[in-house]
């Protein structure tokens, strides 16, 4: 009876949990399908099931550049992501399997720069893109996030806790270094790669403090940024930034439907390891 009463209590949570999570995207979603005029004011109607229309996603397109906005984020979030599975990949093998002078200070100077927030750096990093000439440009949307402290660490501590017989059979084969990472660690980390495309792509697809300091062009705008750019201080299109908060969300779960063996599995093998 105990059991019972335990197990559906847990359902309950979970459903409580799903639609309280759930309802704000339905809700957009709805609201991505009716007219504006459903969508200001006393008269809000999100279930006007008889307005429902498409006509909000063709003028997305018709009348903002939103697929310029979607191709300049999709291109900063591949390039980052295939970016840092290579760098930090190249950071963490030493970190975890070489042994050298300054070994601990590295590692320190990776754990702080996990804990520095983003925001604290913007000034700096914009001085120092504008010194470069990277401003208004892809490079400066790139550029800061090529490497990932989070990433390195993580990588890291995947290295570390497969068994160094791997390395000492590669070597004995004679294999390089850099072989032995990529033909013996890397296939054996899989599912922490997975992880880190699926979290480097969600982070990096809604950033928008750094790429509207970044670009002032336009034609450099990303989705968020783009997003934005719909509200003013006397209207805002909440019909067209509904149906681009949808669209928006597609590439995200598609990437995580796609990864999520690799994702879930990257966050539960320290669980089951102990």
């Amino acid at each position: 009876m105990n059991a019972a009463l335990k197990r559906t209590g847990y359902v309950v949570a979970l459903v409580g949990i799903v639609l309280f999570c759930g309802v704000p995207f339905v809700w957009m979603l709805l609201a991505s399908l009716q007219p504006l005029q459903n969508l200001l004011g006393a008269q809000m109607d999100v279930f006007a099931f008889a307005d429902v229309t498409l006509n909000n996603y063709a003028r997305l397109f018709e009348q903002k550049d939103f697929a310029r906005w979607f191709f300049n984020s999709l291109l900063v979030c591949v390039v980052v992501v295939l970016a840092n599975l290579v760098f930090d990949s190249l950071i963490a093998y030493p970190l975890a399997r070489m042994n050298f002078w300054g070994k601990p200070i590295v590692m320190l100077l990776v754990v702080a720069a996990i804990m520095i927030p983003a925001q604290v750096i913007l000034v700096p990093l914009y001085i120092q893109m504008r010194d470069l000439g990277w401003l208004n440009s892809y490079a400066a949307l790139i550029a800061p996030y090529v490497v990932s402290p989070t990433g390195i660490f993580l990588l890291r501590q995947t290295f570390m806790a497969m068994p160094r017989e791997l390395d000492e059979a590669a070597f004995i084969d004679g294999a390089s270094r850099l072989r032995t990472l990529w033909s013996v660690l890397v296939p054996n980390a899989l599912a922490m790669y997975g992880t880190l495309a699926v979290l480097k792509f969600m982070w990096t697809w809604g950033e928008f403090a750094w790429p509207s300091l970044a670009v002032n062009d336009a034609d450099l705008r990303t989705i968020p940024v783009g997003l934005a750019s719909m509200r003013s201080q006397f209207a805002t299109e909440w019909d067209l930034l509904m149906a681009g908060s949808v669209l928006a969300i597609i590439p995200v779960a598609l990437l995580f439907a796609f990864l999520q063996k690799y994702f879930v599995a990257g966050l539960t093998s320290g669980a089951v390891k102990g």
